[in-house]
């Protein structure tokens, strides 16, 4: 066989393979321009479409990114459609055929790109019907974040009609996308009722997972008769689950109560009379109930848990510690927020615990200013919160206790010495016998410290807390700032946080329209208002189920639109206006 004879033939299927690949171009000035559309079947507005395909044609070759994450099509098709891509055109191709009277909206987002910049083509958007007109209905409006007061980008937003509709169970049809503005828009809808919610949809299967995903709604029905411009989300982690008493068992020298998630609180309650300390362990789902029932074998107890949504737990438990030698675990304090104001001679600081204590040393908790003046913590000057776990310090003093700062303005300006001759030279060079002697090191004196000495504190498991101290450093007026807060809503019960940069609270206040936050070290803060719809004293995240939206939250705003403020030292800001 003459194999150059053939070869020709051998070539011409990768002649043709080789042309149908489509390839970058290599070389030329930057492409910047995005891919323009030109005709499309159907056309943008065309009504009684009974195609099974929709077909773009652009001005250059282009190409499909993600098609099935950046091409929403309304009402969902959920994934049963092919993108591809040839030269200038761009196909979608549906599994099934598109229901009878319906109005399609399609927006590709960025999934069509040209081949050499991957520019996307811009606002790429088609609307057709499969009947006699065009539905040209709209919702749109902002999901954001309402404890930081930042914008949700690409969260899915959705509509429902149907009152059975479960955001947990069921997949939407009609739903989009925010931007990155956290901005959305649901277009080309018919007239009716819907309920509206928004999620973030981390695993892309189109439901709620409570447990991992934000999520958010708005709880009235909307009845959709002319477009709305501004239907705004708050969407936030909530987790609804029900909650379940896992295991209850002893563990190490302690009692531990497991629950299937995160509590917000719980009661126990002994059938019997005996005072029982618990405390929360790592996370809100296990509690360690420590032994104070020495004398018995085994203590029935009433088990009252609620989670965020208030679903709870009303069971009753039975608990009893281990009997053999077990290692304790070691008994820690931890301080923190410690600060002194010095010009209001105001002392204030918070020690938290691994383990509810039992008992508080008091003379062995002081306050030393220098090795003279020794500022006492008393039992008024504490408190213990529920748990046992954790005390709270304020304590006022005598302001003049602490020495004010020099003036540098007043005082007269030092002479300047004369400098000193060198030493004389030795008069021989050798060397000396002995040394000159180590100065003995002198101890520091101490000076403005929180201590606290070896067993100030002992716990529920008569261990004793070993000595802390915390080096203090006493504020004037000229060092820190204050912050006034004016509120203007017809709200009766309202909080005002003051947070610091990363969204910790620092300090709040309660119902009152006209307040400041003194005694602030410089740095950055945000203000943020909590309408109490309730008037329990705290922030409600809401409830689905019940139909019951997050309790609004307004940030403050200054004129650039930025949340955060700068305070410097010896400043005052203010009044900031926070309206609702």
């Amino acid at each position: 066989m003459n194999l150059r004879k053939h070869l020709h033939w051998l070539m011409y299927p990768l002649f043709f393979l080789a042309c149908a690949r489509q390839t970058t171009p290599t070389g030329g000035p930057k492409d910047s321009l995005a891919p323009k559309l030109g005709p499309s079947i159907p056309e943008n507005g065309q009504i009684k479409f009974k195609g099974k395909s929709v077909e773009l044609t652009f001005n250059e070759a282009v190409q499909v990114n993600n098609p099935k994450e950046q091409i929403i099509i309304i009402p969902s098709v959920g994934k049963d459609f092919e993108a591809t891509a040839k030269k200038n055109k761009v196909v979608l191709t549906f599994k099934d055929n598109l229901k009878d009277s319906t109005t399609y909206s399609i927006n590709f987002r960025e999934s069509v790109q040209d081949l050499t910049e991957k520019n996307p083509a811009k606002n790429l958007k088609l609307a057709f019907s499969t009947g006699d007109y065009i539905d040209s209905l709209s919702i749109e409006g902002f999901i954001f974040d309402p404890l930081k007061g930042k914008e949700s980008k690409d969260a899915t937003v959705a509509l429902f009609q149907a009152d059975t509709f479960n955001i947990f169970k069921h997949k939407p049809v009609y739903l989009t996308k925010t931007n990155e503005k956290g901005e959305y828009i649901i277009e080309n809808l018919k007239p009716g009722d819907y309920y509206l919610y928004a999620m973030e949809d981390k695993n892309k299967n189109l439901l709620v997972d409570s447990k991992s995903e934000t999520y958010g709604f708005v709880a009235q029905k909307i009845t959709l008769t002319e477009d709305i411009k501004q239907e705004d989300i708050p969407v936030i982690k909530l987790d609804t689950r029900s909650l379940k008493l896992t295991n209850s068992r002893p563990y190490n020298t302690y009692f531990n109560i497991k629950t299937s998630k995160n509590l917000d609180h719980y009661h126990l309650t002994p059938t019997e009379g005996e005072i029982l300390l618990s405390a929360f362990a790592e996370d809100q789902s296990n509690i360690r109930v420590y032994n104070t029932i020495e004398d018995k074998d085994s203590l029935a107890v009433r088990f009252n848990a609620y989670d965020s949504v208030n679903n709870s737990i009303d069971t009753t438990v039975y608990i009893k510690f281990t009997k053999r030698e077990v290692k304790k675990d070691p008994f820690k304090a931890t301080a923190s927020q410690f600060k002194v104001i010095g010009t209001k001679g105001i002392l204030r600081g918070t020690i938290s615990f691994n383990k509810p204590i039992a008992a508080i040393n008091f003379d062995s908790i002081y306050y030393q200013i220098d090795s003279a003046k020794v500022v006492p913590i008393l039992a008024e000057d504490i408190k213990i919160d529920s748990a046992h776990n954790k005390v709270i310090i304020e304590k006022t003093f005598d302001k003049t206790l602490i020495p004010k700062k020099p003036d540098p303005s007043t005082e007269p300006p030092k002479k300047k010495e004369a400098p000193k001759p060198p030493p004389p030279k030795p008069a021989t060079a050798a060397a000396p016998t002995q040394g000159p002697k180590k100065p003995v090191a002198q101890p520091k004196p101490v000076q403005n410290q929180f201590i606290t000495s070896k067993g100030t504190f002992i716990s529920v498991e008569l261990d004793s807390s070993a000595a802390t101290r915390e080096t203090l450093k006493p504020s004037t007026l000229e060092e820190t700032g204050i912050i006034f807060i004016e509120v203007k809503t017809e709200e009766k019960n309202f909080i005002i946080q003051l947070l610091n940069k990363d969204f910790k609270p620092v300090a709040s206040k309660t119902n009152t329209a006209k307040t400041s936050f003194e005694d602030l070290d410089p740095g950055e803060y945000m203000i943020r208002l909590i309408i109490d719809k309730n008037g329990d004293g705290k922030w409600s995240p809401g409830n689905f189920q019940l139909r019951e939206e997050p309790e609004p939250i307004v940030f403050y705003k200054n004129e650039k639109n930025t949340q955060t403020v700068n305070l410097k030292a010896n400043w005052e800001l203010g009044p900031l206006l926070i309206s609702y």
